[in-house]
This record gives structure tokens, C-alpha cells and sequence, in this order.
């Protein structure tokens, strides 16, 4: 059985490491896995599959320094790790220095780095000489949509040769059972929600803007926002200055957030960039309509607009679009009836998957 080595940062709730976590299930049955993380931790280890062993790189704190600023010390260790079995696949499966470890890697291996975000808008958190060293040396880099891979091609000068798209996979199953599960229930309003890491690139504060005027004029509504991060004081803050804690609700960091995605009337996503936008699809397979920023990856989610509308990357303009949806009820409608025909392709992309593991065109 083939050995693969995995190297992440955590396993907190985000949406690649929801996907890699998908991704190791799909690869379990067929290849012995070890996954080696900056620090094991997060909501998602409980998750994954049975039989995968996990190391941690972060266990002290005077080790992880000289990792951190001392290359030759952060090579000795990433090659013992390396060598501890015969591994014949590593994947780097987040963006910046998981890439530069699996370049570390002095013996003979397949060399494969995933990259979940826009690198035209996303600082993926190294030098850009390091950059171009770590991914020169890699058989194949996987991007998650078109636009994804034609950036990173175009900023970094690197072949288009060792680039492929792969859309993120989601599990199904899962999700639909999952949202079955009940939840309190609110009075019936219009509800918008929003699912995602309060980070500065997802402007969840775009939405107490728009709370503060569709409310100043009258419409009946609510916001559900769903996450936590380093934006959350900020946007509580703005809650209480704009006076819209009646119309947003902040529910936290939930494991679970599906049954409030597929009560809700509408999904919307506020974000400046993304790489793919699995909330979206998460959404879309639970048969609700979105409003999303003319982000990367999410238009062809969206199929450019068929699953929901999209939007310019401003406040305005979600705001003209979240009024759109109110006022034109059989909008919603028939965006739902067009989402009966939505298809996650998760055939198309586990095949992917398994193409890219075993370097087969």
C-alpha cells in the first residue's frame, strides 16, 4: 500500500481543513496516511478517519523557534520526519511554508502543494523568493478553480505544466444529514446568513452596514452570522454602535451550522477574495439561493450566476442585492428551483484526486 505524508497547520473549523479532511477520507481505504501538523489541535481531529497517525511539529517553544527562523534545523527535522517510513507521495496541503517543507524533503518522493486562495489579493505568508524555490521544486500544484490557477501561474512565473484545478469536495451525505438536526426556532422573517472565519478578508462588517439601513427604511429581516476570529470584537462593537442587535444575530463558532444554512432564505457572502468558497456550495447543495461579492472560484460555483446573484465586491451593491431578494419574493423561487439541478461533481473530483496522487494526466 502506497504511503502518503501529509503536512498541515491545524485542524480548526475553516473551510480547507474541512476539505482535507474529506480528502483523507476519500484516500483512507487505498493508501496508509500520516498527517504531520503545526500544532494538532482544533473542532476538526475528531473527524478524521480512523487509522491516520498525526504528529505534531510545535512542541516546545524554544524547538519551534529554531524551526521557525533556523533553516537548517527546520530541514534536519522535516527530513527525519521523512524518513521515519518509505512515503512515496508528501503534500503540502495549505498554502506558504507547508509547501516549503515538502521542498525540504531530500529524498526521492512525489512533491505535491494545494493552494486555497487568490494569490492576486492573498499574502500566503512568505518571501516571494521562498515562494518560487518551494513551488519550483514541486510535481504538481493544485489550485481550486480556473481564475485560482491563472493568477498564481501569472504572478510567479511558474509552468502551467505542473498546475491543475481541483474544485473543493464536500461530503454530501453527511452535510444533508447533518442539517437535519433541529434548531431553536425564530420568528419568521426573512433570514440571511453568513457562514465564515471573522477574518479581515470576509467583511462580515458589510453586513451591519446593510442591517443599519434596511432597517432604518422598514424591511422585515434578519442576519444570522456564524463563525468566530479575530474580527469578532470589531463586529460587535459595530453592532452596538449601528443599534442592530434586534436584527443580527451572532451564533458563534458552531461544528454544525447546516440547519441554519438550509432554514435560512439566503446564503450571502461578503468576502473581498476567496480561492473557492465552500460555504457557498454547501449552501447551494442544501437548496438555498446566494448573493456572493464577484469573487474568485465563487462564479463558477454560481455558474456565473445561475445559483444566486453576484455581486461587485462593495457594500452598496451586496446591500442593492439582499434588497432585490426582498422585494421580489419569486426571485428566491426560482433561483430554488434552478438549484434542484445542482450538481456537487464529487465523482469528477474524487477521480481528480486520485489522478493527482498518482501523477496520472
Amino acid at each position: 500500500m502506497k504511503k502518503l505524508l501529509f503536512f498541515g497547520y491545524t485542524l480548526e473549523m475553516g473551510g480547507a481543513e474541512k476539505v482535507l479532511i474529506d480528502f483523507l477520507k476519500v484516500l483512507k481505504p487505498d493508501y496508509e496516511i500520516d498527517l504531520v501538523l503545526l500544532q494538532a489541535k482544533g473542532e476538526l481531529l475528531q473527524n478524521l478517519p480512523e487509522g491516520i497517525q498525526v504528529q505534531q511539529i510545535r512542541n516546545n517553544p524554544f524547538s519551534y523557534f529554531l524551526f521557525r527562523y533556523i533553516p537548517w534545523f527546520r530541514k534536519k527535522k522535516i527530513n527525519r520526519i521523512a524518513s521515519q517510513k518509505d512515503y512515496q507521495v508528501a503534500v503540502g496541503f495549505f498554502e506558504g511554508r507547508s509547501a516549503t517543507w515538502v521542498a525540504d524533503i531530500e529524498k526521492k518522493i512525489r512533491r505535491i502543494a494545494w493552494v486555497h486562495n487568490d494569490v492576486e489579493k492573498f499574502d500566503i505568508g512568505i518571501g516571494e523568493k521562498e515562494i518560487k524555490d518551494s513551488y519550483q521544486k514541486m510535481d504538481q500544484i493544485v489550485l481550486v478553480s480556473e481564475e485560482a490557477k491563472r493568477n498564481f501561474a501569472k504572478k510567479y512565473q511558474i509552468s502551467e505544466e505542473k498546475l491543475v484545478v481541483l474544485y473543493n469536495l464536500i461530503d454530501e451525505e453527511k452535510i444533508k444529514k447533518l442539517a437535519e438536526e433541529p434548531i431553536p426556532e425564530e420568528k419568521k422573517v426573512f433570514t440571511f446568513v453568513n457562514v465564515g472565519k471573522m477574518r479581515p478578508q470576509k467583511r462580515q462588517d458589510r453586513l451591519i452596514e446593510i442591517a443599519s439601513r434596511l432597517k432604518k427604511v422598514g424591511y422585515s429581516f434578519q442576519i444570522q452570522i456564524i463563525g468566530n476570529g479575530p474580527e469578532e470584537e470589531k463586529i460587535k462593537s459595530l453592532i452596538k454602535e449601528k443599534d442592530v442587535s434586534d436584527v443580527v444575530q451572532l451564533l458563534g463558532l458552531k461544528v454544525n451550522p447546516y440547519p441554519y444554512v438550509k432554514k435560512a432564505d439566503c446564503f450571502v457572502l461578503t468576502s473581498d477574495f476567496e480561492g473557492f468558497g465552500i460555504a457557498v456550495k454547501e449552501a447551494l447543495l442544501l437548496g438555498t439561493p446566494v448573493i456572493s461579492t464577484n469573487v474568485t472560484g465563487v462564479k463558477e460555483v454560481l455558474a456565473n450566476g445561475e445559483y444566486g446573484i453576484l455581486c461587485e465586491i462593495n457594500t452598496d451593491k451586496i446591500e442593492e442585492a439582499m434588497r432585490e431578494m426582498l422585494d421580489h419574493p419569486e426571485l428566491q423561487r426560482k433561483i430554488r428551483d434552478q438549484l434542484t439541478n445542482f450538481d456537487c461533481e464529487n465523482g469528477k473530483i474524487m477521480e481528480g484526486l486520485r489522478n493527482i496522487i498518482e501523477g496520472r494526466r
